[in-house]
């Protein structure tokens, strides 16, 4: 019998997830491959013979409603293999996993809610925190395992820890998830010795310019540790500091102050005595440094027009003796390219810059930074 396969598209993950794992519970079908868009948006695709591809779709279909948002679930009978080979949801290839731990899923816009919801879960609960990933459209979304009873608490407890921070898209919790879900779920955390801290401080910005103003302002301000610039997702970034309690609380501060002026504040966290499990799920990985040379003034100019972001480059460029470092892109239509040099070379070319920019398209963002701070400088992800 020929094979069909059955593509099931929804915005956020706990909605796939829940609607992926009744699929396959419901019919046999398995996973062929999963794709994300942006905007929030995942796919899944499932195989097997016509009947059980069907069954399994509308069994998808409303499953997906009933946790999310369904964009869209469609059967194709007989695929055409060479429009299947260049598809892109092709590429998926993980083994199945034998974790039959029940499995919760708690999804936010945006990362600053996430990790206040990871620790609270973390500290409620006896839960292993495995793994977090943004898919776009501002959501992100953390993975717990553990007995039912443990998970259901969790879960429950991070929606309460997050719901004070920002927004809950969604929740998901399933009792026995079936082993074939494994291709849907965010990468493992990397195991690192549990790291123990006084405090870990959150501040979110839509836009990298606002986020790395901040971060440098951070470390100015007290004595604190830039662990990692994070990306999270529609345009989002976060600079997590670790620090005793105090010094943390001032250097959060500092980093709000400063995203008010530059850009956007998304979201602030501060979490007292964070779980080793948070720890190494979102900063445990730090972002290892860079050999950097001269400490150069940093300007950096943000669009969300890549007309006018080249335009703005050439410029500057042109105007000022300064050298281009880059261009970095976090989403939303927004990217930042940054220009080195000395400071008065770095606030003509910025200001020449905007001025082009803001002729050809949307300016978001434009920084001096004239000297920035190298706990700072070595996190840089644009490099």
């Amino acid at each position: 019998m020929s094979k069909a396969i059955g593509v099931l598209e929804t915005r956020g993950m706990a909605s796939l997830l829940g609607a992926t794992d009744a699929m396959l519970k419901a019919a046999d079908v398995r996973i062929t491959g999963r794709h994300g868009i942006g905007s929030g948006w995942v796919t899944v695709v499932v195989e097997g013979d016509v009947a059980a591809v069907q069954t399994a779709i509308a069994i998808g279909r409303a499953e997906a409603r009933r946790h999310g948002e369904l964009i869209t679930a469609e059967v194709i009978a007989r695929p055409e293999a060479r429009a299947q080979e260049a598809m892109p949801h092709t590429s998926t290839n993980v083994a199945a996993s034998v974790d039959y731990r029940a499995l919760g899923l708690l999804e936010t816009q945006g990362l600053a809610p996430l990790i206040a919801a990871a620790d609270a879960m973390a500290k409620a609960a006896d839960v292993e925190i495995c793994g977090w990933a943004f898919i776009g459209g501002a959501l992100c979304h953390v993975l717990v395992r553990g007995d039912v009873a443990a998970v259901q608490t969790a879960i429950e407890t991070g929606r309460r820890a997050a719901e004070k921070v920002g927004t809950v898209y969604a929740t998901l919790v399933l009792p026995q998830p079936i082993d074939g879900v494994t291709p849907l779920l965010p990468p493992p955390v990397q195991v690192v010795e549990g790291r123990r801290t006084g405090a870990l401080g959150v501040v979110e910005a839509i836009g990298y310019a606002a986020i790395v103003a901040a971060g440098d302002a951070m470390v100015k301000a007290a004595e604190v540790d830039i662990q990692r610039l994070s990306i999270g997702s529609g345009g989002r970034i976060a600079a997590l500091a670790v620090g005793n309690l105090d010094d943390v609380q001032a250097a959060v501060q500092a980093g709000r102050e400063v995203v008010g002026q530059v850009g956007e504040l998304d979201g602030v966290v501060l979490v007292s005595r964070p779980d080793a499990a948070t720890m190494a799920c979102f900063a445990g990985a730090a972002q290892e440094v860079r050999q950097g040379g001269a400490r150069r003034a940093m300007g950096l100019i943000e669009t969300r027009s890549t007309v006018a972001l080249v335009r703005a480059v050439d410029q500057m460029l042109k105007s000022a003796n300064v050298d281009y470092e880059g261009s970095y892109k976090v989403g939303y239509f927004l990217t930042a390219s940054i220009v080195r040099g000395d400071v008065g070379a770095v606030r003509v070319a910025i200001d020449a810059g905007a001025q082009e920019a803001a002729k050809h398209g949307e300016l978001v963002a434009a920084h001096v930074i004239p000297q920035l701070y190298e706990e700072v400088e070595r996190r840089l992800p644009h490099q």
